[in-house]
């Protein structure tokens, strides 16, 4: 009995770590510390599934904006639920990429979703992105001097 009482008089190893500090004071620590773990996990893990050799774009629609201009849209579902637009500029033989939106898949729905891709006065193509609930997008090019190098 004398040895069992040894044992249990003997420190835990959690109040070895602790030392002096108060077991309320730990409660109140933990979750602070481990919060931002699990956030940044989520993120790491959200976006590794974005990846886009894991998970490629596959074309959904395309506009002609004028001759020799036109805007494809692509789209994919990485993760269940969630759904990501992205919207290229086609110029002759260059395309560039003017904006992506990433939402529930509902927010895709054809009576949910629209776009439209226009060219302003001064020759840039604007793409605007309208999805209920969601505010309105407006992705443009830029005009001629401020895409040259």
């Amino acid at each position: 009995m004398a040895a069992d009482q040894a044992q249990s008089s003997e420190p835990s190893i959690l109040d070895r770590l602790l030392g002096p500090m108060p077991r309320w004071l730990v409660y109140l620590l933990v979750p602070g510390f481990l919060s931002p773990v699990l956030i940044l996990g989520f993120i790491f893990v959200s976006e590794l599934a974005h990846d886009e050799a894991r998970c490629p774009y596959a074309r959904q629609s395309e506009q002609r904006v004028s001759d020799g201009i036109r805007v494809r849209e692509d789209g994919r579902i990485c993760l269940p639920g969630i759904e990501e637009r992205r919207f290229t500029v086609m110029r002759a033989k260059e395309e560039h990429v003017l904006g992506r939106r990433r939402f529930s898949s509902g927010s895709f729905e054809p009576e949910r979703y629209r776009w439209r891709a226009e060219l302003s006065d001064k020759g840039e193509v604007r793409v605007t992105v309208d999805n209920d609930g969601h505010a309105q997008a407006v992705f443009r090019e830029g005009t001629a001097d401020e895409r040259a190098p």
